[in-house]
């Protein structure tokens, strides 16, 4: 049994969904580990967007971490590797990533949505 709410990432999801909606894209919940790492799944319009690892870094993320027993949030469709993803990370004001392959470390420094592009 999972640590996280579904019903708290639920409505996490939902607060996310008119940002992304916005911009004719969607996310889609793949699955939720035992150990709280959620696997995501982006859809519509955010499938070839060029902004895809902002998005997942900047709000998508951020937000699904702030969820308690949220441990990682991953996406296999971003393609970026870790330095790229830390730096977005770091220059959007977004939770770090840390070195150890994990995204647990650091503080939540929610993003702003007006500065990040979404998909």
């Amino acid at each position: 049994m999972s640590a996280v709410d579904p019903e708290a990432l639920q409505a996490a999801l939902a607060r996310l969904r008119p940002l992304i909606l916005g911009h004719g894209g969607d996310v889609v919940l793949e699955s939720l580990s035992e150990d709280g790492v959620v696997t995501l799944r982006l859809v519509g319009a955010c499938k070839a967007c060029p902004n895809m690892a902002m998005t997942y870094v900047g709000p998508i993320r951020s937000h699904l971490l702030a969820v308690p027993g949220v441990r990682d949030v991953r996406c296999p469709q971003v393609h970026a590797d870790r330095r790229a993803l830390a730096r977005i990370a770091r220059l959007s004001g977004s939770r770090p990533f840390d070195d150890g392959g994990s995204c647990v470390s650091g503080a939540l420094q929610p993003a702003s949505e007006a500065v990040l592009p979404l998909c």
